[in-house]
């Protein structure tokens, strides 16, 4: 039988740690709500971690030192899990939020901090840049929101393509690419 070993933890609490994510696997998906991506993985281990964490807490407070080191050793397989798992930097994120911005000027809208915080869900979209991909959302909220705001004042003549492509962007296949 092979169990993934990342390091020296106990195989008891490498097993128990794996036996409580399938469960929780499970009952998302009776839930119709099942872990498709590696994102949503990626969040219900984080999830899971925070748990043990918020129970280590408590444990320490009520002097229970062996509890304490049981919840210590779930947390750290479960970081070893976490930390295996590939995310996009930040650069990536910041290129794809850009690019959105620069599709959505190019389709004459002028993008707005406030209004336009659902056309994000179209990175999260599938076939969207960010889609399945382990990223922060409140990041990507934070970085929308500022990236417009540093937008020079709006003008209505950057709808045509020319004066889109003088700005250093061209448009392919409904997807729009930053020149580097």
């Amino acid at each position: 039988m092979f169990l993934p070993m990342l390091t020296h933890s106990p195989l008891p609490v490498r097993l128990n740690v794996l036996r409580a994510i399938l469960t929780e696997i499970t009952v998302l998906e009776k839930r119709s709500q099942p872990v498709q991506t590696r994102a949503q993985l990626h969040k219900l281990l984080e999830k899971r971690r925070n748990t043990c964490k918020a129970a280590a807490e408590e444990f320490q407070k009520a002097g229970r030192e062996d509890l304490v080191s049981k919840e210590n050793e779930q947390i750290d397989v479960l970081q070893e899990y976490m930390d295996d798992s590939p995310s996009l930097s930040t650069d990536e994120t910041v290129l794809a939020i850009q690019n959105l911005i620069r599709w959505m000027q190019t389709k004459g809208s002028n993008p707005n901090p406030k209004s336009d915080k659902k056309a994000l869900r179209y990175l999260f979209q599938e076939g969207g840049a960010l889609h399945g991909k382990m990223v922060d959302k409140s990041l990507v909220s934070r970085t929308f929101e500022r990236l417009v705001n540093e937008l020079p004042p709006w003008d209505p003549s950057m709808r045509t393509q020319n004066s889109y492509e003088q700005h250093g962007g061209r448009e392919q296949a409904g997807q729009v690419t930053v020149s580097r």
